[in-house]
């Protein structure tokens, strides 16, 4: 059985589950990119490509664009149910942790009682590096996105110009 199905308490793998099934009901087709038989095309050659290859461009630089930008949402809710999730954890460690305290002569810094709850509560800490590295890999996405959506639009205007270019002729 799957863990994002079995019966137990709310979790965020449950959340982005019922999440994925709402997007299912939705009948809207999966968003296939097969990236094996994907050519390899020279960024660095574009100038000089002929408009069928300037087409395969487009086509292949628009393509990674819409794939990038899937993954980027995925991993986006990813980590928005990671977060929430380790925020409410943490919230109700550190009560637990302010409630098993006893009287002392200072009271701990909001810093202290989430290094302690952290240090306490394994499952905790770990779900936190869940978010980081959810975090890290959407910037990764978005830097990866970026670097696709200016090749795509150096490709649009290369193709602006030479539809210009060819009506003054």
């Amino acid at each position: 059985m799957k863990l994002e199905s079995r019966e137990t308490k709310w979790s965020p793998l449950k959340a982005l589950a019922a999440v994925d099934a709402s997007i299912a009901e939705l009948g809207i087709p999966n968003f296939n990119f097969d990236l094996e038989s994907a050519p390899i095309l020279e960024f660095s050659n574009l100038m000089n490509a002929d408009n069928n290859q300037i087409e395969k461009f487009l086509v292949l630089y628009g393509g990674y664009k819409a794939y990038l930008e899937s993954q980027l949402a995925d991993c986006d809710a990813k980590r928005s149910a990671l977060e929430a999730a380790f925020d409410e954890g943490l919230a109700t460690a550190m009560y637990k942790l302010n409630l098993e305290r006893t009287i002392t002569n200072r009271k701990p810094t909001k810093d202290e009682v989430r290094g302690e709850a952290l240090d306490k509560y394994s499952q905790l800490r770990e779900l936190r590096r869940e978010v980081i590295e959810q975090s890290a890999l959407h910037k990764k996405l978005s830097g990866l996105l970026n670097t696709y959506k200016a090749a795509y639009d150096a490709v649009s205007r290369i193709v602006a110009l030479r539809t210009f270019g060819s009506k003054l002729e």
